[in-house]
């Protein structure tokens, strides 16, 4: 962004644990890593709480401002708690560095895209077990606050534990879709019209899961559509693609899209071929 570099990463200090942003310039040389970004709220180690809930997914909101999400580490006290940082998806002023709250309820979003087109952010989220979300904010930026219901509503389980399972019941956003068994979701990303001319509101979605649950959509990126309004999914398919897909970027110059296949490990090239 801007010809800077950032990366976030989770951080214990003081029996405490933070997530917090680092950038640097970017250039040919070396790359001079400094904070950007740290909160001060200390989210203390206790029983329960699972380090991989942590979020940390990127992606600029404008020219001001960059969206981060942030997990709840596992503490379920917090994703509702509008006081917290912890469960929530923010914007972070890129000059100020203080951040704003744009949406609650989160459990650990593991992508992130904003469309500037339609003002609207699409997140995904891990669920327990089950209950992957895709969620849309058609608010952002707004005195709205959006809720995506976690730990109140989800359409998976933990263990014994059953959660309610419409979020509109409860006065919460209803995902848009969600995988149950769970696909490992990760990142979302716009279909380029330059890739695919037929492409208006279509998205892939990379997954990471195992091999042996393909036929429930791990390891494969997934096609959705929404209606112009984004109100329904009106389209789906399904690329297998055989490796955990942790990223996904578009790459105008080749017009394809670059994965981060983490099984291999390897970098992998997703195009079209006539």
């Amino acid at each position: 962004n801007d010809n800077k570099i950032y990366f976030s990463f989770g951080n214990s200090k003081d029996e405490c644990f933070y997530i917090k942003i680092f950038r640097a310039d970017l250039n040919k040389e070396m790359f001079e890593f400094k904070k950007f970004f740290e909160h001060q709220e200390c989210k203390k180690d206790r029983t329960g709480m699972n380090y991989q809930h942590i979020g940390g997914r990127m992606t600029s909101l404008n020219e001001n401002n960059l969206l981060f999400t942030v997990g709840d580490f596992g503490d379920e006290d917090t994703p509702q708690d509008k006081q917290s940082i912890f469960g929530k998806i923010v914007s972070i002023d890129l000059n100020q560095k203080d951040y704003e709250i744009l949406s609650i309820g989160s459990r650990n979003a593991q992508g992130l895209y904003y469309d500037e087109e339609k003002n609207v952010i699409i997140n995904t989220e891990h669920g327990p077990t089950g209950g992957d979300e895709v969620n849309v904010n058609l608010n952002p930026g707004s005195e709205k606050i959006e809720n995506f219901g976690w730990p109140l509503a989800s359409y998976g389980t933990d263990g014994d534990k059953i959660f309610a399972q419409s979020h509109s019941e409860l006065g919460y956003v209803e995902p848009m879709k969600n995988f149950t068994p769970s696909i490992g979701i990760s990142e979302v990303i716009k279909v380029s019209k330059k890739f695919n001319p037929d492409a208006n509101y279509d998205y892939f979605i990379s997954a990471l899961g195992w091999k042996e649950q393909m036929n429930e959509g791990d390891q494969s990126i997934h096609h959705i559509r929404f209606d112009e309004n984004f109100s329904k999914i009106i389209y789906e398919d399904i690329i297998p693609i055989g490796e955990r897909i942790r990223d996904i970027i578009y790459v105008p110059d080749i017009n394809a899209y670059l994965l981060v296949l983490e099984t291999i490990p390897a970098l992998g090239v997703l195009k079209l071929v006539n």
